[in-house]
């Protein structure tokens, strides 16, 4: 078997981190494993809010239930919100245009059917990316193109993409029939769950060396990757 010695980053492509502000939108079976994940990765001081119907006082019993003792996170701050997801003005009461990423999950209320879960992913992306382009100082500017002549279409597209600047917005969906879709609307802001976990299962069964690395880049102990050039090797 090939051994593989483990280096250490070249200094300067090592960054210092800097604190985030992340949004998880709906709720999950292992929401604790997420948090886990976070807290490795963020810096200190940063921020995960939660904004789902499930109150807090229940999230806080399925979060100890699954392992996981909030008080002894070390990096993350909870933040919780309770609202609904495809209403806009429950969206509204959150500060959409602060945060660095947004992770608009396959609610588990919905993830028998996965077309409802993703016409309810989608439906919430667009209203949050409509939200955020309102609220950005850019908008102004706008008006007047708007009344120049451009067309509407035009308009949407250019403060959803200014929009999409500014923050990453990452939707879960489940069924692939949906990720067609997508690509027509030409929205890329989405990752496919079931594809990921099937196309894993696929390179396990096909070469199982292929789980060690897995293996060690989902791991909770957070690795980092640098394409270090001229040599071209990966190094973690």
């Amino acid at each position: 078997m090939l051994q593989v010695q483990r280096g250490n980053l070249p200094k300067n492509l090592i960054t210092p981190k800097t604190t985030e502000r992340i949004h998880f939108c709906g709720w999950r079976r292992d929401m604790e494993d997420m948090i886990l994940v976070l807290d490795a990765f963020l810096a200190h001081g940063s921020e995960l809010w939660m904004f789902n119907e499930v109150s807090e006082k229940e999230r806080e019993k399925k979060l100890t239930d699954g392992g996981l003792d909030i008080c002894r996170l070390a990096n993350i701050i909870l933040v919780n919100r309770e609202g609904n997801a495809v209403i806009r003005r429950h969206l509204e009461s959150l500060p959409l245009e602060s945060f660095d990423s947004i992770l608009i999950l396959a609610d588990e209320s919905v993830e028998d059917s996965a077309i409802q879960a993703d016409s309810r992913s989608l439906a919430t992306l667009l209203l949050i990316r409509d939200i955020q382009a309102k609220r950005q100082p850019y908008r102004e500017s706008m008006v007047s193109k708007i009344h120049g002549g451009s067309s509407s279409q035009g308009s949407w597209r250019e403060e959803m993409q200014q929009a999409s600047d500014k923050s990453v917005i990452i939707s879960e969906i489940l069924d692939p029939r949906t990720k067609n879709l997508l690509s027509m609307s030409k929205i890329s802001d989405y990752v496919l769950s079931n594809e990921l976990i099937s196309m894993a299962l696929a390179m396990v069964a096909e070469d199982r060396q292929i789980n060690d690395v897995l293996e060690e880049l989902f791991a909770e102990e957070v690795r980092q990757l640098a394409w270090v050039m001229p040599t071209g090797y990966w190094v973690a």
